[in-house]
This record gives C-alpha cells, sequence and structure tokens, in this order.
C-alpha cells in the first residue's frame, strides 16, 4: 500500500466505525484503544508522552491544512512545484510547524515529559490559539519557501482557495480539541501524520527510510533498482549533493529542505519514498470492536 494510502484506509475506517448501528458504534473508549495501538505498534511512539505525540501530530497538521489542498494543483501536472520541490517544502513546514507547538506546549506549562492526558487539561482558548498561530505562519503571502519562491509567487491566483482551505483543516483540528479533548485531538492527528506521512521526515520511520537509502545508492545489484538496473540507469548523473553520502545522510535526517533543487528532485526520483518496510500489524490486544482490528 503506498504511504498516503494508510491515512486514506485510516480514515475511511474511522468513518466507517462511527457510522456503525448503536450496538456496534465504536464507543470513545474504544476509539481511543485503536489510536493508542496504532500509535505503539504501527507508527512507532509513545502515545503517553505528549511531546512526541504534539512532534508528529505537526506532520498531520501539515498534511491536511497544507498539503491535501490547493496545493497538490500546484504540484500536479505542468504546476510549479516538482517532487523535489514537495520534498524540501513538506519537511519545512513540518519542522516549523512543530517548532510552533513545541513554543505553545511551553506555553501552556506542559514539559517535555508531560503525559499526553495532561492535553485535557489545556482550555479550548489555548487550543484555538494554536490554531490560529500554525494559520498565520501557513498563509503569509510573502512566506518564503525553499527554493526562494515566495507563497504568493507560488499561489498565484489559487491563493483564495488555499486561505479559504487552511482555517478550515485547522478550525476543524480545534474543534475536535473542544469536543473530545486535547489528548485525542492530538492523538489523531499524529496517527494521521505516522500512517498517511510514513515518507516524510518528522515521522519515526524517516530516519530508517534515509539510512536505507543511502546505504542502496551504492548497491547496484538491490532489487530496489529492478532486476536489470533499469530504474538506476535511467537516472540523471548524480548532483554534487548526492555524490557526498555522508553529507546527504546528514541533511536528509536534519535537514532535508537544505537540499539544493537537483538533489532533491534526484533523490525522489532515485525512489527513497519506495524504501519504507510494510507496516506493521496492529498489536493483537487493541480491542476496537466489531470484529476488527485494523484499518485497510
Amino acid at each position: 500500500m503506498a504511504p498516503a494510502a494508510y491515512g486514506l484506509a485510516f480514515s475511511a475506517f474511522m468513518e466507517k466505525a462511527a457510522g456503525r448501528s448503536d450496538d456496534d458504534a465504536m464507543t470513545p473508549q474504544r476509539e481511543d484503544e485503536l489510536l493508542r495501538g496504532m500509535l505503539a505498534h504501527q507508527v512507532g511512539i509513545e502515545p503517553d508522552r505528549a511531546a512526541a505525540v504534539l512532534d508528529l501530530a505537526a506532520v498531520g497538521v501539515v498534511n491536511n491544512a497544507w498539503r491535501n489542498g490547493p496545493v497538490e494543483d500546484w504540484h500536479a501536472g505542468d504546476g510549479p512545484l516538482n517532487d523535489g520541490d514537495m520534498l524540501r517544502i513538506n519537511a519545512h513546514t513540518s519542522w516549523r510547524i512543530r517548532q510552533i507547538i513545541r513554543r505553545w506546549r511551553y506555553e501552556v506549562g506542559l514539559p517535555a515529559d508531560a503525559d499526553a492526558g495532561q492535553l485535557d487539561d489545556v482550555s479550548v482558548d489555548d487550543w484555538d490559539w494554536l490554531a490560529v498561530r500554525v494559520w498565520r505562519w501557513l498563509v503569509k503571502p510573502q512566506r518564503l519557501l525553499p527554493g526562494g519562491f515566495r507563497l504568493i509567487e507560488i499561489a498565484g491566483d489559487d491563493l483564495a482557495d488555499y486561505n479559504e482551505h487552511v482555517p478550515g483543516t485547522l478550525g476543524a483540528w480545534a474543534t475536535t480539541a473542544e469536543k473530545r479533548g486535547g489528548r485525542y485531538a492530538a492523538w489523531r492527528a499524529a496517527t494521521h501524520g505516522g500512517l498517511a506521512c510514513r515518507h516524510w521526515w518528522g515521522t519515526p520511520s524517516w530516519p530508517d527510510l534515509v539510512h536505507a537509502f543511502v546505504t542502496v545508492l551504492d548497491e547496484p545489484s538491490h532489487r530496489h533498482w529492478g532486476p536489470e538496473r533499469q530504474w538506476r540507469r535511467g537516472l540523471r548523473q548524480e548532483p554534487v549533493q548526492v555524490q557526498d553520502r555522508s553529507g546527504l545522510r546528514k541533511l536528509l535526517l536534519r535537514s532535508p529542505w537544505l537540499l539544493d533543487q537537483p538533489a532533491a528532485q534526484w533523490v525522489v526520483a532515485a525512489g527513497i519514498g519506495h524504501l519504507l518496510p510494510p507496516m506493521a500489524p496492529l498489536h493483537a490486544s487493541t480491542d476496537i470492536g466489531g470484529g476488527a482490528s485494523r484499518p485497510g
């Protein structure tokens, strides 16, 4: 299953569960158990650590508010953004939103070792304020994107549609925190980020993905390149930043938005996202009711 398909499967599964008959409907407790199980056994983070959950929630928020909207049109077809641009921009945006959320966590009095349950004690006003801060940064027309372009230059005539999409998704996140509690809202966003964006910087799977990718670059017979190495032969000459394997590994792990355009595009063309290991099954102890044990 493609990385994004995990997120779609998760969303579809949760919606289907919510629409069951009264006898089979997923209760809030069962839904919490499902999210906890996904985070622990499939995503690979400790669900009770607020800092870890919020860091990954940043990726889920970016995927919903930035990536899954008008930006897709800027990337598809003859749009101004290519795959390498998206790698750099998605990573940088995730990093920036993570920083905003970390400062917010500090301001509301949650230390790095806080229990995720304490997110339920954060006021509705504070959750609303977080959504506003993320919104302000995402829609800033003069925001400089990796590559040197500003948001308004990339968006063009679609800026209004983008400005309508972003507050809608962030408002829904804040509303979820109000109705179901901060822990649930953070768990839900983190699970989405961990499933739909397994091939993104900022997720638990990214470091292993980087190590696997850099390793196969020097293994021409690896199955990643196809039975006759056709994929490897079809690539352009390695850009300078790719030739420096140690430097490439460090950039990909720490700050892939600092890759130059040729290197970023080459990395995506070389199939970094195709080296993800299979998704781990949901632990058998996760009871979600209705006889199902995993989405999809």
